[in-house]
């Protein structure tokens, strides 16, 4: 294991535990609390932006971009699941099921 992470689960679903946090907690200044007290409906845009943006930085085969623009696409999809009180585990599952058939 890599001295950067010293726990056994695997950091998507410690950041999982972070967002739940930052839900139930609602720190001032946060932007993932911003997020929350907007709502679904501003998630979910954020959500399609950041989708756009992996789509445009792709077809533009600009690579560090998509790496920056997929983590901003992975993070707000996982604030989307905690608003929607779906477990990251849920959606690997699904993965899973998906790679057996």
């Amino acid at each position: 294991m890599s001295e950067k992470n010293k726990t056994d689960k695997p950091f998507l679903y410690e950041l999982e535990v972070l967002l739940k946090q930052r839900q139930k907690d609602r720190p001032e200044g946060s932007y993932t609390t911003h997020l929350f007290n907007e709502g679904i409906d501003k998630i979910s845009q954020k959500v399609g932006e950041e989708a756009v943006e992996v789509v445009i930085a792709s077809k533009n085969r600009d690579r560090d971009e998509v790496v920056y623009e997929s983590a901003d696409l992975i993070y707000h999809l996982l604030v989307l699941l905690a608003e929607q009180g779906i477990p990251f585990e849920e959606v690997v599952s699904e993965l899973q099921r998906r790679s057996r058939s």
